[in-house]
């Protein structure tokens, strides 16, 4: 019965804590922005990123630079490394 109990436990995880909605990334953005390094800010939806870089701009006084990036689109992938790399 307790190898029965341990599979079940095994085969059934807790739910997952991690969240894409915190700030981890505009943080690590400023500190990079704070010692003047060029930061890019990939996402797909133009509009979050632009409220994102208006806040690090507004924090840091510096920009960072918008790069549309969808990884479920393998064009938008070749498109991003293109921008990128010019």
């Amino acid at each position: 019965m307790g190898i029965v109990l341990s599979l079940l436990a095994e085969s059934l995880p807790p739910k997952s804590t991690f969240s894409v909605d915190g700030g981890i990334p505009d943080l690590e953005g400023k500190a990079l922005l704070a010692h003047n390094a060029k930061v890019y800010l990939a996402a797909r939806n133009p509009d979050k990123a632009k409220m994102a870089i208006e806040d690090l701009r507004a924090q840091t006084g510096k920009d960072a630079i918008f790069l549309k990036l969808d990884l479920a689109d393998l064009g938008s992938v070749k498109d991003a490394v293109e921008e990128f790399r010019a």
